[in-house]
């Protein structure tokens, strides 16, 4: 889902001139985004593991970050936050889809390694480093369009969320979860990498250019 308060243009950026990564990309980039990706046969300028860390990006790099329908892939969701936030700028906005923890499509793929609720992301706020700052703008529920029984989950999610998703959830499932986060450094930059930062630059330049499509 592209943002309607920025559409990218070429090279990363938008029209707005604001950089935007999207991580775990697959087959259908952001429009005008840097695309990372471990699979070859997806969109992505820059082919790497989202489970190594760090990202082959500069400090203080991107306006705006996607995640669709990745982080339930991965390994650590409170480490990867942190490394957003690390290669995010202050105030930069982050965007998150992931399947909702009672939809089926959370269980169907043997590579899910995350099952994620309306609040996980307030968990994670709390988890993180030191430092390290992240704001939940919005945290929404979805539900399958057109479904008959989405109707009373919608119904008893807008009375209350919380005992929709403790008492309901699996009688009227959801579809995904989205999130919008907000990036908070306070005017100070992160610390940089102790080791690598000359190469992570270089390979992010290339990425940009369409030059990169090996794995690190």
């Amino acid at each position: 889902m592209t943002h309607p308060a920025a559409t990218p243009g070429a090279g990363g950026e938008s029209n707005a001139g604001r950089r935007v990564l999207d991580l775990g990309c697959g087959a259908h980039k952001q429009p005008g985004a840097i695309g990372a990706d471990r699979n070859p046969a997806s969109q992505a300028d820059l082919l790497c593991d989202l489970d190594r860390l760090p990202y082959p990006f500069r400090d203080d790099r991107f306006d705006e970050v996607h995640l669709h329908h990745v982080i339930e892939h991965l390994a650590d969701v409170v480490a990867v936050t942190a490394e957003v936030w690390r290669i995010a700028r202050h105030g930069a906005s982050v965007f998150v889809h992931t399947p909702h923890f009672s939809s089926i499509h959370s269980y169907t793929d043997p590579g899910h390694r995350q099952r994620l609720a309306r609040g996980s992301f307030d968990q994670v706020r709390k988890d993180l480093p030191p430092g390290r700052r992240i704001e939940v703008v919005r945290k929404e529920i979805r539900f399958h369009p057109g479904y008959f029984w989405s109707w009373p989950a919608r119904l008893i999610y807008k009375i209350t969320p919380n005992k929709y998703e403790k008492f309901f959830a699996f009688l009227f499932p959801a579809r995904e979860l989205f999130y919008e986060l907000r990036i908070v450094k306070e005017g100070s930059r992160e610390r940089r990498a102790e080791s690598g930062e000359p190469r992570a630059e270089s390979r992010e330049r290339r990425a940009e250019s369409g030059e990169l499509r090996a794995e690190s």
